[in-house]
């Protein structure tokens, strides 16, 4: 009989880190609006949607509840999307793992 191997949380990841503007992009695009038409929608800098679309700004609360409303998706969804984001981001991070393992090598002998 084959053993099975648990995991603790946050010891998997995807294979690849998606940025939640990519999964911005893909409602917009499945709804047929712009990125300057939805700007326009929620009061919002079309340079913000594009940042934000091209991984290069985060997703606020405030922003997720503007998007809940445009778009009727639960402001949850958007920033759960975020905060996933942000943690993958921090767990591929080379010195931050350093720097954990270290807390974790002298939190064992306390």
């Amino acid at each position: 009989m084959e053993e099975k191997t648990i995991y603790a949380p946050g010891e998997l990841s995807g294979a690849c880190t998606i940025h939640p503007g990519q999964m911005l992009l893909d409602e917009l695009k499945s709804r047929n609006m712009s990125q300057r038409k939805f700007s326009d929608l929620i009061g919002c800098s079309y340079s913000v949607i594009n940042e934000i679309i091209n991984g290069k700004r985060q997703i606020s609360t405030e922003l997720s509840l503007k998007i809940e409303a445009a778009l009727d998706t639960p402001a949850y969804i958007w920033c759960n999307l975020q905060s996933d984001y942000n943690m993958q981001m921090a767990r591929n991070d080379k010195s931050l793992s350093a720097i954990l393992s270290k807390i974790r090598s002298a939190a064992a002998v306390l």
